[in-house]
């Protein structure tokens, strides 16, 4: 039979990590409130054309024009963009998420192009929000060869609407995973974030 002594000593080491771990778990219950939206886009290149400041195709200059069509004419369009991601922690969950990784899929038109992972490390206190910029690359060509090359060339510059924001049609799934006490916790379901619709707003459409 165990001294009373010894069951004394045995829960006060129990007791503090059975109220850890009960800390913990109602942690990681709060970190699914962790928001995460498209916010704006920051860089829009082409073929290495930067068209943030171009509204139109009628902009391009000869040489624009000629260095579109060759890559038109390798079959490899890439389309260069820094999309950004604003997570919002809320001051209810009273402690700091550390989003350790961040796995995506780039959806234009609701068909699936490009994934990838995110391994920086991004701490998001709470009662903040957070940029995180994502530099995407895809060879439009692959996808959307059954397009002219005027259509994908206007689908571009989509991207480079006015003020950065981000067109209706693009979509991004996401799947982060946290660090916790117990390591690393991934999302059981991916999270499909939509651009905000833009009510009163000309921004370009796919």
């Amino acid at each position: 039979m165990k001294s009373p002594n010894r069951l004394l000593l045995i829960m006060a080491v129990i007791t503090p990590l059975f109220f850890t771990a009960c800390a913990s778990l109602r942690s990681l219950t709060t970190l699914s409130q962790v928001e995460f939206t498209l916010d704006h886009i920051s860089s829009v290149k082409v073929a290495g054309i930067d068209l943030m400041r171009i509204d139109s195709p009628e902009q391009l200059n000869m040489y624009q024009i000629a260095r579109a069509s060759l890559a038109l004419s390798r079959e490899d369009l890439p389309l260069e963009l820094t999309l950004h991601l604003r997570s919002e922690n809320p001051q209810a969950n009273q402690i700091a998420a550390t989003l350790t990784r961040l796995d995506w899929t780039l959806i234009l038109d609701g068909r699936e192009t490009i994934s990838g992972t995110l391994h920086d490390s991004v701490r998001l206190p709470a009662g903040d929000a957070t940029d995180i910029p994502l530099r995407l690359r895809l060879n439009m060509f692959e996808f959307f060869n059954e397009k002219s090359a005027m259509d994908m060339l206007d689908m571009a510059l989509a991207f480079a609407a006015e003020d950065g924001r981000v067109p209706q049609g693009l979509t991004l799934k996401v799947r982060p995973t946290i660090d916790t006490i117990f390591g690393p916790m991934t999302y059981g379901k991916p999270i499909l974030i939509e651009p905000k619709p833009h009510v009163e707003s000309e921004s370009r459409a796919f």
